[in-house]
């Protein structure tokens, strides 16, 4: 797994692993913001952030909705570990918005009961869903 120009990505959630990939490069959604990954990356260990994650491989780029984690990178491999994750080409479009009115209906409503929490983060992850197929 040894390329000079490239980083080895996993992406794995408690269920299976998402991808697994040589890539030239990668853009991941973090709790500072959106943070580029190259070859030769310097170790790091930072949060994953609900949101779009890109990257590029010699013969594609490609989107992954992602949810929060912890991604490390040391020696040119990035281990990517989320709550979830799904490939852009696997995102079904009406369920992702039928997912993101019901986000917003319960954050409208103010019931009383209301995990609000809980509630803005299916939000979160609905549009992560829908960015990432380019909606």
């Amino acid at each position: 797994m040894t390329d000079p120009d490239k980083i080895y990505v996993e992406i794995v959630t408690p269920d299976k692993e998402v991808f697994r990939a040589m890539v030239e490069s990668l853009n991941v959604p973090t709790a500072s913001g959106m943070t580029g990954v190259l070859a030769d990356h310097a170790p790091l260990i930072t949060v994953i952030s609900i949101g779009v994650l890109e990257y590029k491989t010699s013969t594609k780029s490609g989107k992954i909705a992602v949810g929060n984690g912890f991604m490390e990178v040391k020696n040119n491999e990035a281990l990517i570990l989320v709550k979830c994750a799904e490939l852009a080409e696997d995102i079904d479009e009406a369920r992702a918005k039928a997912a993101l009115a019901r986000a917003k209906q319960r954050l409208e409503a103010k019931e009383a009961n209301l995990d609000k929490t809980r509630a803005e983060a299916a939000l979160a992850r609905a549009t992560a869903r829908l960015k990432a197929i380019g909606k």
